[in-house]
C-alpha cells in the first residue's frame, strides 16, 4: 500500500533522475506555468528535442515574454541542452484563477493552434497559507491546482485524442505533490459531506493552507484514475499523475516574501535534501515522453518510476470518494463551460 515513510523520502530526494531520449519530432506540446521553476525547466528540456510547436503558457502577457527570452537562453547556453531548437516556441497567457481565463486559451487554440495537440504538461499550481478566494467564489488553490486543471484537460481532450496513434499515445500529465500522503485525516467524515466540492471550498473547513494545497493535489491523482478509467484500452491517451519531489522551486513565494519564514525554508529545504527545479522537471518529462506509455497509464509516479498513490485512495472509501469527486466535477465544469457535457458523454462512456 503506498505510505509515505522519511527513507522512502530521503533515498528518492537523493537519486540522479534520468532523462528519455525519445524525441517530439513533429510534435505539438503544451506546458502549463511555465515561466519559473519545474514548468521552466521542463519546457527547456522540451523544446531541445524538437517538436513543431511548444506553447509554454504563463499568468500574463509580460510573464509569456520573459518565458521566451529565458527558454531561449537556456537552450543556448546551458551544456545540458544540445541539438536543434524547436521549429516554433511560443508563449499564450493562461491564467488558472479564471475559468473565463482557462475558456479562452481554450477557444484560441481551436482557432490559432495546430490540428495536433500531442502532449499536455498542467504543471502550474499555488500555494497559499491564508485562505483566500477566487473571481469565480472557488478557494484558490482548489480552483487553481485542481478545478481549472481539470476544466483544461477535458476542453483540449478531443485535440489530444485526435491527434494519437495505436503506436503513438498522446499524453497528459498532472503535476501533483507527495503532500498527498497526507489527507487522510481531513477526510474524516467525508461520506457524509452534502457535496464534497462545497465542503472543501468553503472556509470553514477550517484546514491548514498546507493541508488545503496537499489535498488539492490528492484530487489530482483521484482524477488521472477516474479519467483514465473512462478511456479504452489499450488507450490512445495516456495520463498520469507525477511527484517531482521537494525542489528548489517558487512554489513557497508566498512564504518568502518574508524574510524569517525565507530563513526557515531555506533551512527546511537543505535538511530535506531538495532537488533542483532542473532534477524535478525530468520527472514531468519522463511521463511526457518515455516509451513505456501504457505502463504509465492512470499510474502515480514518483522518481520516473510508478508507485502506489495513498492508502486512501486505494481503499473501498477513496474509490467511492474518488467516483463521487468526478460526478461532482464534470457537474460542476458543465455550468461553466457547456462543452465539457458533451465531451465527456462523446469521449468518456461510463465505466
Amino acid at each position: 500500500m503506498g505510505k509515505l515513510s522519511l527513507w522512502s523520502f530521503f533515498s528518492e530526494q537523493g537519486r540522479y533522475l534520468p532523462l528519455p531520449r525519445e524525441s517530439v519530432d513533429g510534435k505539438t506540446v503544451v506546458i502549463a506555468g511555465a515561466n519559473v521553476g519545474l514548468g521552466l525547466e521542463a519546457s527547456a528540456h522540451i523544446a531541445n528535442k524538437g517538436p513543431s510547436l511548444l506553447i509554454a503558457t504563463c499568468r500574463d502577457a509580460v510573464k509569456c515574454d520573459q518565458t521566451l527570452e529565458i527558454t531561449r537562453v537556456l537552450l543556448v547556453l546551458r551544456e545540458r541542452y544540445t541539438g536543434t531548437q524547436p521549429a516554433s516556441l511560443d508563449s499564450w497567457p493562461l491564467e488558472l484563477s479564471s475559468f473565463d481565463n482557462v475558456r479562452s486559451f481554450v477557444d484560441r487554440f481551436d482557432a490559432e493552434g495546430p490540428e495536433r495537440l500531442n502532449i499536455l504538461v498542467a504543471n502550474a499550481g499555488t500555494f497559499r497559507p491564508v485562505y483566500t478566494r477566487t473571481q469565480d467564489d472557488w478557494e484558490v488553490m482548489l480552483q487553481v491546482n485542481y478545478l481549472s486543471i481539470a476544466l483544461l484537460s477535458i476542453l483540449l481532450l478531443p485535440h489530444l485524442l485526435r491527434s494519437a496513434t495505436c503506436d503513438d499515445p498522446s499524453r497528459l500529465v498532472l503535476v501533483s505533490s507527495l503532500g498527498h500522503y497526507l489527507v487522510e485525516p481531513v477526510l474524516t467524515g467525508s461520506r457524509n459531506w452534502d457535496h464534497v466540492l462545497g465542503a472543501i471550498s468553503a472556509e470553514k473547513f477550517g484546514v491548514s493552507g498546507a493541508s488545503r494545497y496537499n489535498l488539492s493535489k490528492m484530487l489530482q491523482v483521484a482524477f488521472v484514475r477516474e479519467l483514465a478509467a473512462r478511456l479504452p484500452s489499450p488507450t490512445p491517451l495516456v495520463i498520469t499523475a507525477v511527484d517531482p519531489g521537494l525542489c528548489h522551486s517558487s512554489l513557497q513565494r508566498e512564504l518568502e516574501k518574508y524574510c524569517l519564514l525565507r530563513m526557515i525554508l531555506a533551512f527546511v529545504k537543505w535538511l530535506l535534501c531538495a532537488r533542483t527545479s532542473e532534477m524535478g522537471s525530468r520527472n514531468l518529462v519522463y511521463a511526457a515522453l518515455a516509451t513505456n506509455a501504457q505502463d504509465l497509464h492512470g499510474k502515480y509516479m514518483s522518481s520516473c518510476e510508478v508507485v502506489e498513490e495513498c492508502d486512501y485512495l486505494l481503499s473501498a472509501e477513496g474509490k467511492a470518494f474518488s467516483e463521487r469527486l468526478w460526478w461532482e466535477t464534470i457537474e460542476m465544469l458543465s455550468k461553466v463551460d457547456d462543452r465539457v457535457s458533451r465531451i465527456v458523454s462523446t469521449y468518456l462512456p461510463a465505466r
